[in-house]
């Protein structure tokens, strides 16, 4: 049997490979004159055309297509208008019990249940801005105002039944659970004077 002889150190190349090994790169012409070869205008490298044509992609080069970042837009703000005065006394009698629950407590999770609250009776004032609470409603909660204004949390507590069962749930639904958690606070705080409008 005759064994191939295998040289002991095999020949190396002695060029080095500086060219990426994805088919042929053509070298093209730009014409300085050309619309396409003003400042700024994307430029495919040489021979891409023809490597793009063979199923070949160049690869991603962040700094080739950067655009201008866009100028940060600045919020409007849009005022709101003014609660009409016929629902002070019941806001005011409201926003008393949450601010007396506020100040009675040092606990920070019931601190933030009462900024939760605080919220609900902000959507309570945005409907009442622009008239979007039935007649029925805003008497209803009068009364739990009255109710809470005399340490009267039961009753307070009826009338909120009345209107959870009554009542549309869209129109109350964004502020009646801090109606009622206003009233459970007020109760739970037990404060020896009612509240004065």
């Amino acid at each position: 049997m005759l064994k191939k002889k295998v040289p002991a150190n095999p020949p190396v190349a002695t060029q080095k490979i500086t060219t990426p090994v994805v088919g042929p790169v053509k070298t093209v012409d730009i014409d300085p004159n050309s619309p396409a070869n003003y400042v700024g205008a994307p430029q495919q490298p040489a021979g891409y055309g023809e490597m793009a044509a063979h199923g070949y992609q160049q690869p991603y080069n962040p700094n080739t297509y950067q655009q201008p970042a866009p100028e940060p837009v600045q919020p409007v703000a849009v005022e709101k208008p003014p609660v009409p005065e016929q629902y002070g006394a019941m806001l005011s009698t409201l926003d008393g019990a949450v601010n007396a629950c506020r100040n009675a407590t040092q606990n920070n999770t019931h601190k933030r249940k009462l900024d939760e609250v605080s919220l609900k009776l902000e959507a309570l004032k945005d409907k009442l801005r622009y008239d979007c609470v039935s007649g029925t409603v805003v008497n209803d909660l009068n009364g739990i105002a009255g109710a809470l204004s005399v340490n009267d949390y039961n009753q307070a507590l009826m009338i909120h039944s009345r209107i959870a069962q009554t009542a549309n749930f869209s129109e109350v639904g964004s502020f009646l659970p801090g109606i009622k958690s206003s009233a459970a606070d007020w109760n739970a705080v037990t404060c020896s004077t009612p509240l004065l409008t």
